[in-house]
């Protein structure tokens, strides 16, 4: 956890942060803010929650998607729901020195690591971690573990194991190296795309537009492993020096009402294991800004990681024109457009299938 005396001050995507009234966030993407932190709400306290930290009990108001965000936005003060000059909306965005508690998925790794795991599921954080220091060389410095286990609310009954990967090049060396993982570690096994149920028919609930035979193509493509019998989903996440797109250096400017549908033909996905996905390439043209689109960015955790250079792609999502500011904050002359997939005014609209 880091207080005032901690060693890491920056707020990293899926960093737990909670506020002086104890509710807990979930720190949202590598696109952030230098004097707030942009989250999501994701647990409340509750006395009859079945969440428990600190003698104190929780409850859980995310569930996964733009629609739960939505959803939770009644329970967090007005003076944290922000609007956010870079995005163009209203964010939940935390004043950093608002943050009572930060607890830092790397530290709680390290932690489990020098006092030895508690229950089963601090087990299986440690074997996997041990995997993939031993097998890709990964620093035990660049893997944490997040969810309920970062912030000590995990209840070995029913609680699941979210691990976290930090840097480019250490995201790439396990988007290449799941087999070998596999191969020379005989308590890990690779998720199939035939396990997946579950979470396409979670996302077929909430997204208009995609069937299953397109999520069934998608998910074909998501990396996962078991890890003694347990699924483990590793979360790829940029270093704050490494996001493409420095907080304040552009805006978007949604310029339609409604998500717009094209096609987009992918060129270069190598940001598009992280959150935001950031991934450049063209779209077809678009009449209503008589142009095309030259990136799209994903915010929906669903569709994170599941492009590839060469991808062709129809995409629906909001048409946003990116305006771009020099040294100087001055407008860049030459405005270019995006489209957006995780909006909150598309939730259930937005998405994108392979072609």
């Amino acid at each position: 956890m880091r207080t005032d005396h901690g060693v890491r001050v920056v707020f990293r995507d899926r960093d737990v942060v909670q506020d002086p009234n104890l509710r807990v966030y979930v720190v949202l993407g590598h696109i952030q803010p230098p004097d707030r932190v942009l989250c999501f709400l994701k647990y409340v306290p509750d006395s009859g929650g079945r969440w428990v930290s600190s003698g104190a009990r929780y409850r859980r108001v995310f569930w996964g998607g733009v629609e739960s965000v939505v959803s939770s936005l009644d329970e967090i003060p007005r003076d944290y729901l922000v609007w956010d000059p870079h995005f163009n909306t209203r964010l939940t965005e935390i004043p950093s020195d608002c943050v009572l508690n930060h607890f830092l998925p790397e530290e709680r790794l390290r932690q489990i690591l020098h006092e030895g795991p508690a229950d089963h599921l601090e087990q299986r954080a440690v074997s996997l971690a041990e995997a993939l220091h031993d097998t890709l060389g990964i620093s035990f410095d660049s893997i944490g573990v997040g969810g309920s286990i970062a912030w000590g609310a995990h209840n070995p009954n029913y609680s699941d194991v979210n691990m976290n990967i930090y840097g480019f090049e250490n995201a790439w060396c396990l988007e290449h190296g799941y087999d070998a993982l596999v191969s020379e570690n005989s308590h890990l096994l690779l998720r199939s795309g035939d396990d997946w149920h579950n979470a396409k028919q979670r996302l077929l609930s909430r997204v208009i537009g995609v069937t299953m035979t397109d999520l069934q193509r998608l998910f074909q493509r998501r990396r996962a492993l078991y890890c003694s019998d347990m699924c483990i989903g590793i979360t790829p996440v940029l270093n704050p020096h490494e996001s493409p797109i420095p907080y304040g250096s552009e805006s978007y400017e949604t310029v339609l009402s409604r998500p717009l549908c094209t096609r987009f033909r992918v060129d270069d996905a190598r940001y598009g294991l992280f959150l935001p996905s950031i991934i450049y390439g063209e779209s077809d043209w678009i009449p209503e800004i008589n142009g095309r689109a030259s990136r799209l960015m994903i915010y929906e955790g669903a569709f994170r990681g599941l492009v590839r250079d060469g991808d062709r792609l129809e995409v629906c999502g909001a048409l946003q024109r990116i305006i771009r500011f020099s040294s100087h904050g001055s407008e860049d002359d030459h405005p270019q457009f995006q489209l957006m997939i995780g909006t909150q005014l598309g939730a259930g609209r937005e998405y994108m299938r392979l072609l």
